[in-house]
This record gives C-alpha cells, sequence and structure tokens, in this order.
C-alpha cells in the first residue's frame, strides 16, 4: 500500500526560510531608518530623529519588557502548580462526546509534565510575538507620553469639575494609554491561563480559582475601576444634550453611573483578593459573573432613570434647565476657536460716495478684478511655454508697487516630469535633468491689457521683471507643491535650466540641501527606495546629493506630524530675490470640554489654533518654523523639540511683511461664529439670530462665497483683511461682516461689522438677482452666449467703503472650448444703481451718478469764416472732447470729437483756397 503522505519539510529550510524573512524585512527596515536619519540631519533637524526614536524605542522597551515578564511569571506559576496538582493531561474537551479524537493531538492519558514540555518552544514564540505587539502597540502613543511630561495649563478649567483644560487635553489621554496598555496586558494573561486550565485541568477553574489566576483577574478589575472611573469626565464630549457638552441629566444623572460601576469593580477587584484569605471555600467563578451582572443592572438602572428625568422633567422646562449649559457650552466654543477677542461695531450706510471719493483711493485701486480660475487658465495657456512645466495654484499677496501697496496674483512655474513622454520618459531624465522649475507669474489683481488680458508684471523665462520694486536672485524652484519625484543634483550629467529659443540652458545646483551620495549613503537609500539604479549609475558620484520629500505638504508633516497644515500655501518673493513658500501650521485637539467639534482635512477636532508659520525656500528646502500663537499644546512641543520653533521676533521683515492669515482657518472660524455668535442662551436654544455664509452666481453654478482679501481703511488704517459677508438663514439680505486683519502688529485682530436691524441691505445673492433682471446686461449676456463663447460670471465682491457698499463682478468671455477668457466687462451696484461697463472706473462713474461737464452751444461751422477763428472752435472743443475722455465720459468724447473733425476740414478748405 503506498502511503500519499506529504513528506515534511525539514528544519534547516524552515530556518534559512526564516532568516532569508527577517533578512529581507530587517534590511529594509534599517534602509528606511538610515535615510531617515540622514535626511532629518541634512535640513538640520536631528533632534527631532533622536527625540522622536528615543521615546519610540523606550516604550516599546517598556511595553514589551512588561508584557513578557507578566507572561512568563503567569506561565511559570501556571506550571508549578499543574505540575503539583495534575499528573496526567485532563482537557476539558475530553468530556465532550461529539469531539472526534483525530481532531485532538494529545490524549489525555499522556503526562502533564510531556505535554508542557512539548509546547515550551511554541509558548515562548508565541509570548514573544505578543509582547512585540504590545511593545510595538506602546510606542505607537509616544506622542501622548512626551504632552503628558512637557505639559503646560490652558489657564482656564471646565465649569463642571473644575479642572483645568490640560487635564483633558494632556492628562486624560495619557491615563488612558497606560491603562489601555494595562489593561490588554492583564486581560490577555488571565485569558490565556483560564485557556491553559481549561486544557491541562479543567476542575481547577470550576471549583476553586488558582492564585495565579486571581491575581491577573484582580488587576483586571481594579484597572476597569480606575478606567470607568475616568470615563465620567467623558460627560463633556456628550452628543445627547441640546448642545454638545454635559447637559442637565448628565450632570446630575449620568456621571454617576461611572462612579458607581467603577466602585462595584473595586469591590470586585479587593474581593477576588482578600476573599480566598478569610474563606475556607475560596473563590468561586461566580462572584466574577455575579459583578459583570450587577454592573449591567444598574447600567439599564441608571439609564432608564437619566431617560425619565429627561422626558418628564428637563423636555417641559428644557430653556430653564439646560441654560447653564448653554452658556457653557457658548462660552467655551468660543475660546477653542478663537473666537473670544473678536472686536464687534456697527456699520453705518449713507450712501453719499461721490466721484471724487474714489479718486487714488487704494481700495478702488486694489478691487479683485481677476478670479482664481480664469487667471489661472490664462497663465497656463500663456505661460507654462512647455508641457513639462506647470501652474498648480495662484495665490494673493501684496507688495509695494510704485512707492503703492499693491494687491497681485502669483504663481510658481514648477517642473512636471511627469508630463514627459515617449523616448523621454526615463529614468535619468525624471530623477537627474528635468530637476526643477523656474520663475514666477505676478499680475496686479486689477489690471488688464487692452485684449482684456491680466497685465503681468513678471512672466516668461527667464523671468522678465516690469518693476524695479521685485527682484529674483534665484528663480530656481526645486521644492514646490507638485515636485512629487526624489531627484539627484551635481551628477555628472548637468541639469535641464530653462529653453531658450531652439536650444536649452543647463546648470549645476549650487545650494544647501540634499542628502550627500557617499558609498554608504547610496547603499542604504538604493534598498530604501527600492532603487538599484541609484547605486549602479556612472553618472553619480561622491558629490552628488539626493533630494527628497520635495513636496513642502509631505516635508513639513514629515518634520511635524502633531502639526495640521492648510490647504493652500502660497509663495512670496522676499527682498533679496528669494522664492519663498509660507504655510500656516495649527495646534488641534478632540478633547476640549464642551466645545462644538468640526472638520477639516478628513480631521475631527473642537480646538484649533493658528499657532505656527512654516517657510520654505525653494531653492534650499530650507525650512524653518516661527511660532506666531503660543499656545499651550505647542508649548509643550517647543519643550520636546526646542530646536524645531523660533519666535516671532526672529522673523526676517521681509517675510513678516508676506504674513498670511489662512483661509481655510477663517472659514472654520465663520462657519463657528455664525451660530456661536448668539451669547445669550435663549436665543441661542431658538436660534433666533443664526446666520450663514451667502451664496452667489459663478459661470452657471450657485456656489457658496468664498474668502476674499482686501486692501482697504479698516479703523482709519490701511489694512490687507480676509473677509467675507454673513446672511440670515433662509434669507438672502446680509447681516454683518467678518474681518480679520493680516498685517503685524494686529495680525489675526478680527472684527464683526453689523447692519442695524433697521436696515436692509443686499446680500450677494439678491443682487445677482438684480443684475440678473436689468434689461440690458440680460440683453447682453443672452447675446454673447448665443455667440459661441462661454460667458464666466466671476466672484461678487460685497466691497464695504466709506459707509457704503459697493458690489463689484467681474464678466469674462472664452470659447466653448480652449480659449484664453477675457475680462469683458465689469458690472457695479451701488444704491439700487447697476452698471455693466468696459472698465471698473467707468462703471462706478455710472452707478454714482458723474456729471457730464458744460457743453457750450455748438456754433455752425459756416459762421466762422475766419482762419483764427476756426483755430480757436477747434482748440475749444478740442480741450472739451479731452476732459470728457479723462471722465469716461465717452459720449461727450464721441460728439465733441465729430465736430473737430468738421472744423479741421473747414480750415483745410481755406488753406487749400488761400
Amino acid at each position: 500500500m503506498t502511503n500519499n503522505k506529504p513528506t515534511p519539510i525539514g528544519t534547516l529550510p524552515k530556518i534559512l526560510f526564516l532568516i532569508a524573512i527577517i533578512l529581507f524585512f530587517g534590511v529594509s527596515t534599517l534602509s528606511r531608518f538610515v535615510v531617515d536619519y540622514k535626511w532629518f540631519g541634512s535640513i538640520g533637524y536631528s533632534q527631532v530623529f533622536v527625540v522622536t526614536f528615543t521615546t519610540k524605542l523606550l516604550l516599546f522597551v517598556i511595553g514589551f519588557l512588561v508584557c513578557i515578564s507578566v507572561l512568563f511569571f503567569a506561565w511559570n506559576r501556571f506550571k508549578k502548580i499543574i505540575l503539583a496538582t495534575t499528573a496526567t493531561f485532563t482537557p476539558i474537551w475530553a468530556t465532550w462526546e461529539q469531539v472526534p479524537k483525530e481532531y485532538i493531538d494529545v490524549t489525555p492519558e499522556t503526562p502533564t509534565k510531556t505535554v508542557i514540555k512539548s509546547i515550551k518552544t511554541h509558548i515562548g514564540i508565541a509570548f514573544l510575538i505578543i509582547s512585540l505587539f504590545a511593545g510595538l502597540n506602546l510606542s505607537s502613543k509616544w506622542s501622548t507620553v512626551l504632552l503628558y511630561f512637557n505639559k503646560s495649563p490652558f489657564g482656564s478649567t471646565d465649569p463642571v469639575f473644575g479642572k483645568d483644560i490640560g487635564f483633558y487635553v494632556f492628562s486624560l489621554p495619557f491615563f488612558h494609554a497606560v491603562l489601555n496598555y494595562l489593561l490588554g496586558v492583564f486581560v490577555l494573561v488571565s485569558l490565556l491561563l483560564i485557556l491553559a486550565y481549561l486544557s491541562f485541568n479543567w476542575q481547577l477553574v470550576t471549583k476553586r480559582v488558582p492564585l495565579n489566576l486571581r491575581l491577573p483577574l484582580m488587576f483586571v478589575f481594579l484597572l476597569l475601576a480606575v478606567k470607568v472611573y475616568l470615563l465620567r469626565f467623558s460627560i463633556l464630549y456628550s452628543t445627547t444634550g441640546i448642545v454638545y457638552g454635559a447637559g442637565y441629566v448628565d450632570v446630575n444623572i449620568n456621571q454617576y453611573i461611572p462612579l458607581i460601576i467603577s466602585l462595584v469593580f473595586l469591590a470586585a477587584g479587593i474581593a477576588i483578593a482578600v476573599l480566598p484569605l478569610v474563606s475556607s471555600k475560596g473563590l468561586s467563578t461566580k462572584m466574577p459573573i455575579a459583578a459583570v451582572v450587577l454592573i449591567i443592572a444598574i447600567s439599564f438602572v441608571g439609564g432608564g432613570a437619566a431617560w425619565f428625568v429627561q422626558e418628564f422633567k428637563v423636555s417641559p422646562n428644557e430653556i430653564v434647565l439646560e441654560e447653564p449649559f448653554i452658556e457653557y457650552n457658548i462660552d467655551l466654543t468660543n475660546k477653542a476657536y478663537g473666537l473670544t477677542n473678536i472686536k464687534e461695531q456697527v456699520y453705518p450706510i449713507s450712501y453719499n460716495l461721490t466721484t471724487d471719493d474714489i479718486i487714488d483711493s487704494p481700495t478702488i485701486n486694489n478691487v479683485r478684478l481677476w478670479d482664481h480660475q480664469p487667471l489661472l487658465t490664462t497663465f497656463r495657456q500663456r505661460q507654462e511655454i512647455r508641457t513639462y512645466y506647470g501652474f498648480d495654484d495662484v495665490v494673493v499677496d501684496r507688495y509695494h508697487i510704485n512707492g503703492e501697496l499693491t494687491q497681485v496674483w502669483m504663481s510658481l512655474r514648477e517642473m512636471l516630469p511627469g508630463r514627459l513622454q515617449g523616448a523621454a520618459d526615463t529614468w535619468i531624465n525624471k530623477h537627474l535633468i528635468y530637476t526643477h522649475g523656474i520663475g514666477v507669474v505676478v499680475a496686479p489683481v486689477n489690471d488688464v491689457d487692452n485684449q482684456g488680458l491680466p497685465r503681468m508684471i513678471i512672466k516668461d523665462i527667464p523671468p522678465k521683471i516690469e518693476t524695479t520694486d521685485i527682484i529674483i536672485t534665484q528663480p530656481r524652484i526645486y521644492y514646490g507643491k507638485q515636485t512629487n519625484y526624489y531627484i539627484i543634483t551635481n551628477s555628472n550629467r548637468e541639469e535641464f535650466d530653462y529653453p531658450e529659443g531652439d536650444q536649452n540652458k543647463y546648470t549645476t545646483y549650487q545650494g544647501t540641501g540634499g542628502i550627500p551620495l557617499t558609498a554608504t549613503n547610496k547603499l542604504f537609500l538604493s534598498l530604501a527606495l527600492g532603487e538599484i539604479k541609484l547605486y549602479t549609475s556612472e553618472y553619480i558620484t561622491e558629490n552628488s546629493k539626493l533630494h527628497l520629500y520635495r513636496n513642502i505638504n509631505e516635508r513639513v508633516e514629515k518634520v511635524t506630524p502633531y502639526l495640521l497644515f492648510d490647504s493652500v500655501p502660497h509663495a512670496f518673493i522676499s527682498d533679496d530675490g528669494r522664492i519663498c513658500w509660507m504655510l500656516s501650521g495649527f495646534t488641534t485637539s478632540n478633547r476640549y470640554p464642551y466645545a462644538e467639534p468640526t472638520q477639516f482635512k478628513g480631521k475631527r477636532f473642537n480646538y484649533i489654533s493658528d499657532s505656527v508659520k512654516a517657510v520654505i525656500d525653494t531653492y534650499n528646502g530650507t525650512t524653518t518654523y516661527y511660532i506666531i500663537k503660543d499656545d499651550p499644546i505647542l508649548k509643550a512641543y517647543a519643550k520636546i523639540y526646542p530646536e524645531i520653533f523660533k519666535p516671532l521676533d526672529a522673523m526676517p521683515e521681509d517675510v513678516k511683511a508676506h504674513l498670511r492669515y489662512s483661509e481655510d482657518l477663517f472659514s472654520i472660524q465663520t462657519r463657528i461664529y455664525a451660530t456661536y455668535h448668539m451669547k445669550t442662551p435663549e436665543v441661542f436654544y431658538n436660534k433666533e439670530d443664526l446666520w450663514e455664509i451667502p451664496t452667489e452666481k459663478y459661470e452657471a453654478s450657485v456656489v457658496r462665497v468664498q474668502p476674499y482679501n482686501v486692501l482697504f481703511q479698516l479703523n482709519g488704517e490701511l489694512s490687507f483683511v480676509t473677509m467675507l459677508p454673513f446672511t440670515p438663514v433662509n434669507r438672502d439680505n446680509m447681516i454683518s461682516w467678518m474681518a480679520v486683519k493680516q498685517d503685524l502688529p494686529d495680525y489675526g485682530e478680527i472684527t464683526v461689522f453689523k447692519f442695524t436691524k433697521e436696515e436692509q441691505i443686499y446680500g450677494p445673492s439678491q443682487i445677482e438677482a438684480r443684475i440678473d433682471q436689468d434689461e440690458d446686461i440680460s440683453k447682453d449676456l443672452t447675446l454673447w452666449g448665443q455667440s459661441g463663447s462661454r460667458v464666466i460670471r466671476g466672484n461678487l465682491l460685497v466691497i464695504p467703503f466709506k459707509n457704503s457698499i459697493l458690489y463689484i463682478e467681474p464678466l469674462y468671455l472664452a470659447a466653448e472650448t480652449g480659449s484664453i477668457p477675457e475680462l469683458k466687462r465689469v458690472i457695479v451696484f451701488y444704491n439700487n444703481s447697476v452698471a455693466m461697463e468696459r472698465t471698473l472706473e467707468q462703471a462706478l462713474n455710472k452707478v454714482l451718478g458723474y456729471k457730464k461737464i458744460a457743453i457750450p452751444a455748438e456754433m455752425s461751422v459756416s459762421e466762422y469764416t475766419g482762419m483764427n477763428e476756426l483755430l480757436e472752435q477747434t482748440i475749444q472743443h478740442y480741450e472739451i472732447a479731452t476732459d470728457a475722455l479723462t471722465n469716461q465720459d465717452l459720449e461727450t468724447y464721441g460728439r465733441e470729437m465729430k465736430t473737430v473733425d468738421k472744423l479741421l476740414q473747414e480750415l483745410k478748405k481755406q488753406i487749400e483756397e488761400d
């Protein structure tokens, strides 16, 4: 009879296979570890790597040693008890008749000592693996541990328990991390011991619980007592009431349920430890079961009591009983989102503007006529120049140009190696040659050329600059928003710099960025990146440098993963001509008591602080962090990493001049303030004064108004601000607007300007409707739309100006496909008057009721037969026409120039006759 059983694999192949797996993963992990260390060192932040790694390693060692020590201690005690009480293997499944014998590896008749010896190696490996995971689990809490040991007080307390906010942000997460780890260890030990006793001698646990099982069970119940006690603080994050946070029922009933349950756990833990010492019967398994049943009963009774009080006491008297808790929610939400110091003032409306008010006004001269999307389309079509260049975004900034503070749009021309196609799509091109973008495009927000296109004051390659107020000394962009590939500089191949006609210019990197590619570094980088060409390429020398994490978002998140960064980094040009990025970094927490939670970039939190600005040099990759607001969370991280964060005073003046308040943060704050500006609990409860962000028509869609930047006089001084209007919920009239200053020393100062309740101020959607109702405008829009063009209605800007409100909307035309948008008209609405003209000035003059200049009675040319009279009349009419043109009165200008033409014809006739 043939034996078909497979031949077992020998021990040596198993060992070799295991060694191969360990080497594969071990070498890869070691390589990434070394590369990270080298990278942090190359940017001057070795301390970040050392502190973080040391903390993780220490926690891993502690977690590993505690777990494996407890496991082996419990196992050794178990072996002594089993060997002393059980001669033969007596598993519980031996009593189960339905279990087939062929599925049992060992028989009940096997000596206990033999069984224990046979599983010794397996037990050791299992304990080792379990402890490794326990260590990894604890090491993942490195940030929580570091924050706890470097915590700073918030200086304000919660209104229910009277504890500093830092207790909830720093201490509670640490306590829960430690408790969860210990609970996991002792629950696991208890389960393993129960399984072991059931496997070797099940009668030991059914009659009398052994001592070495009582100890872990005791720790489980005691730890549960502490953990459940701490859960009473979770009522501060309750979502069951009319506001976020503890309500009447939570404070008077729900907070005591965890307290009672923790006492039951405590009593059970003490009983498990003490009862066998004072009772001859020992500890029965019924006692832990009875404790669990009692806890379930308490939970049901407590829940029922809470429901009864809510339904029959709170609901009929909700506003009275919940009033103090609504106040807590309002107060702490405003604190958590930085809204407590908002200035509120009435914005009076007079509508008494004249044309004199708009002459040379910085506000009017900087009204944004170019919107983000049309301008980005224009930049891409006119300035990308080659297919491998690209513009990711355009951002607003301000510069002093010709002695005036001027608001401009700016975009960086980045290299996109992913666009290389065909034979050009090679490893050498992507990583050694096409390494950097070059130059920027800058255009004032309101300048338009005679073709309806933006007037660019910086453009082309190499950069051509049409102003002496901005210089660019280093236009190359190695670090940007789209630089997602690693590159190698200083190789034997020159880098492509920029195209010049039919030829290409080349360059060699002279900056400080990158990891030197020594022989050792090349080896580790090749293994870490999985790219053997790094090691074998003949173009790479010991002078070469490898640049990693060139994407600026990835870069800052690598250095400071605990910060949340805004989604729109903005670039600026420093006084010495270097191009830099600036990103806003926020500290956040979801543990702020009573504060209403929100979400941003997939992260949920209920506390946010505008804490840091990260400045990145586009050439060197130098990353510098400046403290904007020293909140308690950032203070803790600054203690942990003292070399990272610099004070605001250390920020260069030319960098301070380009500070920007994050539009993402402003959007979060306006969204919260739309509800939490109501400070009176009764008004808040009834939502009597609820606001919302208004809508506008953009192209053919209705969208929410986005924050926009304006230069205007705010409280007597010219300020660069971000603003946004509000309307009441379900109503379209505007009720207020919020503005935040972006210039020092008032950076971050928020003011809300309210209109009086007696005034009905048009909101953006109402203005859009008024524009649609204007017959002349509607006719032109329809005509343009039917002529094969796409009419793009730009963002409607609400401009508060000298106790008046101006509404300004640019209008663009573009072909249906592949056309550059042109600024065709500007629509202005003011005090029930709407105008659509070719320029902003013309539209403003029309709605402001510009008075045409006086025109003398036109005289017949035939009355003047003398040449001197004809000359005098020609000059007179020409001067009238010139004045009319200066004042944008095209009707008068045209009429007077016709008269001038007649006079010139008569003058020519007389000259010919003479």
